[in-house]
């Protein structure tokens, strides 16, 4: 039996919801929306402010559970009741939690945010390099920007080039160090694809180039879709190098700049 709703979606934050939609319930949180089949659903309970959807699982199993907050106490006992009346008695999945299907809204939401301020003081950087070629300039010193332009740009160059080659060895570490590691399997028949289960049930899946059955992920606590492949130890201390390399010398063409710009105002300098 479809729901075709006189049942108002319940509202969350930040563009949250949980709505019936034909023969499903879409579940929209704020990194990703479910697809959640009637078929896969054994019940739905309202818990305070909260809805909890179990999904049907296999006898002598835990069912898997997805939860949605926020919500007011009232509508969510109404829209409880209304879909446990709607769902079908008949033809359910023995596995609910293998028929959920979902998307992901972009990517990992902290490299957009890390990117982004790279951009930003990046821009910043290239700023304060013009606004010191301006300095030697009114003070009379114009030929030190010969100087000054390209150790500007070619120092903020590696710094942002270091950082970028840093973010990934740091991403992985920290997603390491506080998430969760478990095995994600091959999906067969779909190359470079490996699935892996969150704590809620869902199999989720990710992307890897290894010549494996089985590899290593870390995934967040918080967002188990923010994943990482562990990859070896050496290609880690490899990044890692290599970030600290392209920063140190960024930084050697920064202190460079800055003692051209003091040396031109004390005129130190043949400029």
């Amino acid at each position: 039996m479809s729901i075709t709703s006189p049942i108002p979606r319940l509202q969350g934050p930040e563009g949250t919801f949980l709505r019936a939609e034909g023969q499903a319930l879409i579940l929209r949180r704020p990194r990703e929306e479910m697809h959640i089949p009637l078929k896969a659903i054994e019940r739905v309970r309202a818990e305070g402010r909260g809805v909890a959807v179990e999904l049907t699982a296999p006898a002598g199993t835990t069912p898997s559970v997805q939860r949605f907050e926020g919500v007011d106490e009232a509508a969510a006992v109404a829209f409880a009741e209304a879909v446990n009346a709607a769902l079908p008695t008949e033809g359910k999945f023995a596995d609910g939690a293998e028929h959920l299907s979902g998307d992901r809204l972009g990517g990992d939401p902290h490299t957009t945010k890390a990117l982004r301020a790279l951009k930003r003081w990046t821009l910043y950087g290239a700023l304060a390099v013009v606004a010191l070629c301006v300095l030697v300039i009114v003070t009379g010193h114009a030929g030190a920007i010969i100087l000054i332009i390209p150790f500007g740009f070619m120092g903020l160059g590696f710094l942002a080039a270091g950082s970028a080659v840093a973010y990934f060895p740091y991403r992985e570490w920290h997603i390491r160090k506080h998430g969760v590691t478990v095995v994600a399997e091959r999906i067969v028949g779909e190359p470079g694809l490996f699935g892996y289960m969150d704590p809620t049930g869902l199999r989720r899946h990710v992307n890897s180039t290894a010549a494996a059955w089985t590899i290593e992920v870390a995934y967040d606590r918080e967002d188990p879709g923010r994943v990482t492949t562990l990859g070896k130890r050496t290609w880690l201390r490899f990044d890692s190098i290599l970030a600290a390399l392209s920063l140190g010398i960024g930084l050697l063409f920064t202190v460079g700049v800055i003692a051209l710009v003091v040396t031109s105002l004390l005129g130190m300098g043949d400029f």
